[in-house]
């Protein structure tokens, strides 16, 4: 698809996604990479917004609903009037950013040498948002969508800073985020509930681990206590790693009248929950 055609697309979309913006404080971000690639990216936005170098100064403007692509040169990232190693889209207040079809919240990073790496700089509660619909979806009850909210919440927090450029993969090296496309009311409303809510052990952010079923039991890790081997509810065959939280596990806890708080508590023994400051 061209570029601006594509665009045009994008745009018809948008109307959908206004407005669905995670409620809070926005104290935390999370760097989440998108692409790491050596063909060019298309990328676009839905207001007029900036591009900046590494040292914040003013390279070009982007206009909106437009297509742009991103190539990879050996001086860095080539960008509508922009070339350099490292560039940074930046959005007014209530801006997206699109790369490769899809819209995200906060500023990208594009960078890389004969590659392009794209990094989505994300407010929190909105990554947590998109990883709950991406992981579990409208069709799993809420008291699993709450749990599922903050262990995605807790893992990207435990993981925040483990990495130079980024934080977490966007796909299952980390946990699925797929920016604001088709986030729906039941993970907005997840993530509403659950706001700032984590879980902690011995005073730390825990390594929240989940995968889709464990089977018949979960997977314990040598040497952490809250990763044990329990026995899993879930109805399906083991698909996943089987460490900590089964996501089908939960829904029938959830079906059985569990609270999420409860379901956390299985799956994780030990921990506790805590909430960040606003």
């Amino acid at each position: 698809m061209k570029a601006r055609r594509w665009l045009a697309f994008l745009g018809s979309l948008l109307l959908g996604l206004w407005g669905e913006e995670v409620e809070g404080a926005w104290a935390v971000t999370v760097r989440v990479q998108l692409a790491d690639t050596t063909t060019p990216l298309v990328v676009g936005v839905s207001l007029p917004a900036r591009l900046t170098n590494g040292r914040g100064e003013v390279l070009a403007d982007l206009p909106p609903l437009r297509g742009f692509w991103a190539r990879p040169s050996r001086r860095g990232v080539h960008l509508h009037e922009a070339v350099s190693p490292v560039l940074f889209i930046e959005p007014p207040e209530g801006g997206l950013v699109a790369v490769n079809g899809r819209w995200y919240s906060g500023k990208v990073l594009l960078m890389g040498y004969n590659r392009v790496q794209a990094i989505n700089y994300v407010h929190l509660e909105d990554y947590v948002a998109s990883v709950v619909e991406a992981e579990m979806g409208a069709r799993f009850l809420p008291e699993a969508l709450k749990a599922q909210a903050v262990a995605a919440r807790t893992y990207v927090l435990y993981h925040r800073n483990s990495r130079r450029w980024f934080d977490v993969f966007s796909d299952t090296r980390s946990q699925v985020y797929r920016g604001l496309s088709q986030r729906s009311a039941a993970a907005l409303e997840a993530t509403r509930a659950t706001r700032g809510v984590v879980l902690v052990y011995g005073g730390k952010f825990v390594n929240a681990m989940y995968s889709a079923s464990a089977g018949s039991r979960t997977v314990g890790v040598d040497g952490i206590p809250y990763l044990q081997s329990l026995p899993d509810f879930s109805p399906y065959p083991k698909f996943g790693h089987g460490i900590g939280m089964s996501q089908w596990g939960a829904q029938e806890l959830a079906r059985r009248g569990w609270s999420y708080r409860q379901i956390l508590a299985y799956y994780y023994p030990g921990v506790r929950l805590a909430r960040l400051p606003d």
